[in-house]
């Protein structure tokens, strides 16, 4: 069993275990979820990724000693206190940003990013190295929050498609929250390269870990 933990606050079911659900409809992988406290907006800059990161050393604890985990995942683009979880923590630790790259590195040599942040994950163009492409967002989604306005899809869809255009061959996802909201189902028939959506490479990542 995988455990995930998320960075966004919530006590809205359907948002909390919907990575978990993805995972498992897309990989059978079966799991526990737990979020960290205090966080509604989930990390969205450098200082609500310094405030999660104890606290997600402290949730991963948690999962691995209350229950019967193999591994843990941090369902994060940016993937905060990856390092710290490891030392932490005597079971395998993976995270969405890492898993992403590496799914986006063996289909595309010229990889767009697409995030809420300011600026790329800089664990993300660390891992691509030459295959980074570009990175992009919509001004208007700045925020795990915005996710779920009226408007939210068809903002990113028009980022997407300018990216595409201008010339990258995969569109890599760097906000686990576009995972919550369908953004792939929405672009599938929009745009004609591959897209890596974070959650499903986390279930990637698990697989290769070789259990289950």
């Amino acid at each position: 069993m995988l455990g995930i933990i998320r960075v966004l606050t919530t006590d809205n079911d359907d948002v909390l275990y919907e990575h978990a659900k993805m995972m498992h409809a897309y990989a059978d992988v079966k799991s526990i979820t737990q979020c960290i406290l205090n966080q509604p907006n989930g990390i969205f800059d450098d200082e609500s990724e310094r405030i999660a990161i104890p606290k997600i050393v402290e949730t991963a604890e948690q999962i691995s000693k209350q229950h019967e985990v193999r591994a843990i995942t941090i369902s994060c683009a940016a993937d905060p206190a990856l390092e710290e979880t490891r030392q932490a923590i005597d079971i395998p630790v993976i995270s969405a940003g890492v898993c992403g790259v590496h799914a986006a590195s063996m289909v595309g040599r010229k990889v767009g990013v697409i995030g809420i942040r300011d600026i790329a994950p800089p664990n993300m163009v660390h891992e691509l190295g030459e295959k980074f492409y570009s990175y992009s967002f919509s001004p208007n989604i700045r925020k795990t929050t915005d996710l779920f306005s009226k408007n939210a899809k068809e903002d990113l869809y028009h980022v997407i498609k300018d990216v595409v255009e201008s010339g990258a061959d995969v569109i890599l996802f760097a906000c686990t929250g576009f995972s919550t909201i369908h953004l792939k189902d929405y672009l599938k028939n929009r745009i004609n390269i591959p897209i890596i959506d974070l959650v499903e490479a986390q279930a990637i990542g698990y697989q290769l870990i070789g259990i289950n």
